[in-house]
């Protein structure tokens, strides 16, 4: 079998559906090999990072193991910002790169890169294939590795000559997903913590949605009368309507902080490493705070702060084997603390009136609310736009909510396009600064050659306003290097065969927005907001000299 070949065939055997790809001859053996599997899709992408972001959506849309493959050198290194967001999200994907033949290593060959040394920081593993017998073991290694434990971003190097070499090679099944089982005795203990503790909150992440323990988590929260906070972006991993729902651990979001350090006597952290945006740069738990921890990754055990009790368990597991031992007599006084904790949370999601010179954020978030679908799929792009949708959109569907914690521009619109593909009849809409869109937007004429019809949203301030609010915080009167001169993002979304429609007051949006749902093409909507509001509390007159969250 011809080892590109053979590479196509476990793709097949993992049960991949799409492959997220720019062309390169390092790897035609391989899209060769992709011919004979018609039941794979190849997504032929604009830029190898775009292919990246979007293998990267499609894994978050899906909780499955996300594909990419791009060609050796610049290829890689145009790809590496996704794998660095993976990393940081706990995101399964494979990216598969080209690579100068054997002979040629080590001699500064056209293209060459060791990348062991190139990701090695970045992904869970990393291997070069240097015998094409050895194609089908390191295949099945890489996908069980990038979903097992803490999921992550595994890359495998695939050396030309190997991978158009003719060997004798013998295929093997794929590794079974192992799914960690919890001690039971720890678990009895959190129980009896749980129960007899005053005011227990229950902190769940990514590890709760990669294990598909939605309706275990609800059943929890139900049983043991406990308050449900959810990690930094992860507010679609818990039914924000639900009445235990007390909010998530956004940097703005004062209440959810109080609870998390000061209110709560138990926190039970159930599938997250407490990374430094859920925990506000460290600030929890304190020295002496309660807290028990459950990871699927015994590396993440205590990783930033010890726990009384570490679970290594599948958040799953852990919590069916909770629900077999009793809850707590009912509590009227527990009950009354979460009712008023998720009264809270909804005053605190509500959109007030907040009249601006152009378009306001809570106008379009109060309209988005009205008009989206409980199913709708959400991606954002970083910047300080998205703070409003971080507070604003509440989600009561598993996997709608897709954003990267580590603060990378360009994402949204091709996390949007890999989510469609994945979801074909769900709405997906991605939002995206003016800066970000501009980096990656050219993704929508990937939506059109593959029918993947999303809404883009695109909020034009003129600049890159996060970077303004610093500046404006750190040296006040000094911004320089933020501004932008934009085109016009409504006929370049019609360039791209979408719908455009440009919205510069607040009652243009709605009807805009409805006409994006009616069309039978992706949208564009530019809207134009005011660079003077950079979050939903702070103006930018009055940053002068303001320390702001994680300067």
């Amino acid at each position: 079998m011809l080892g590109g070949h053979a590479v196509a065939q476990c793709l097949r055997n993992e049960g991949v559906k799409h492959v997220f790809s720019v062309p390169g001859e390092s790897y035609i053996a391989v899209v060769d090999g992709l011919v004979n599997h018609p039941e794979i899709q190849l997504i032929t992408n604009r830029q190898e990072g775009c292919a990246a972001f979007m293998a990267e959506g499609y894994a978050k849309a899906t909780r499955q193991v996300g594909v990419c493959i791009v060609t050796r050198g610049p290829g890689a290194t145009n790809a590496s910002i996704a794998i660095h967001s993976a990393k940081y999200d706990s995101v399964p994907l494979v990216l598969l790169v080209g690579q100068v033949g054997r002979g040629a290593r080590g001699r500064e060959a056209g293209q060459e890169i060791d990348y062991t040394h190139f990701f090695g920081t970045l992904a869970k593993w990393v291997i070069e294939i240097n015998d094409a017998k050895q194609i089908p073991q390191i295949m099945t290694r890489a996908f069980h590795l990038a979903r097992s434990g803490r999921p992550g971003p595994v890359v495998v190097s695939l050396p030309r000559d190997v991978i158009e070499e003719n060997a004798d090679i013998t295929m093997i099944d794929p590794f079974q997903v192992v799914r960690p089982s919890p001690d039971p005795a720890a678990i009895e203990s959190l129980i009896g913590r749980i129960n007899g503790a005053r005011k227990p909150v229950l902190l769940v992440g990514s590890g709760t949605q990669y294990s598909s323990a939605w309706q275990e988590v609800i059943d929890f929260a139900e049983k043991f009368q406990i308050p449900v906070l959810t990690s930094y972006k992860r507010q679609d991993a818990f039914p924000n309507s639900h009445s235990n729902y007390a909010g998530n651990l956004a940097n703005a979001n004062r209440d959810t902080r109080a609870l998390a350090t000061d209110e709560t006597d138990l926190l039970v952290v159930l599938g997250s490493r407490l990374n430094q945006p859920t925990t506000g740069g460290f600030a929890f738990p304190k020295p002496g705070q309660s807290f028990v921890q459950i990871h699927a990754d015994e590396a993440y055990i205590g990783q930033n702060s010890r726990p009384e009790i570490g679970i290594v368990a599948d958040a799953k597991q852990a919590l069916l084997t909770a629900l077999k031992h009793p809850g707590p007599r009912p509590n009227e006084s527990r009950a009354s603390w979460i009712a008023e904790l998720h009264a809270k949370q909804k005053a605190y999601a509500t959109p007030k009136e907040c009249p601006t010179r152009r378009v306001s954020m809570e106008r379009v978030m109060k309209d988005l609310k009205s008009a989206m679908p409980p199913n709708a799929i959400t991606t954002t792009d970083a910047g300080s736009f998205g703070q409003w949708h971080q507070r604003y959109l509440e989600f009561d569907h598993p996997n709608s909510y897709i954003s990267p914690t580590l603060g990378c521009m360009g994402p949204g619109v091709p996390y949007a396009v890999g989510a469609k593909l994945a979801y074909p009849n769900r709405l997906v809409v991605s939002h995206s600064g003016d800066g970000g869109f501009l980096m990656t937007g050219q993704e929508l004429a990937t939506a059109k050659q593959y029918g993947a019809n999303i809404i883009a949203i695109v909020y034009n301030n003129e600049g890159y306003n996060t970077i303004r609010m610093h500046q404006e915080a750190q040296y006040p009167g000094r911004q320089y290097g933020i501004a932008l001169e934009n085109p016009d993002f409504a006929a370049m979304g019609e360039a791209y065969g979408a719908l455009g429609m440009k919205v510069t007051r607040d009652d243009e949006f709605l009807p805009a927005f409805k006409r994006a749902l009616a069309a039978d093409r992706s949208a564009l909507i530019e809207v134009e907001t005011d660079f003077e509001f950079v979050t939903p509390t702070a103006r930018l007159s009055e940053m002068g000299g303001k320390k702001l969250a994680g300067d």
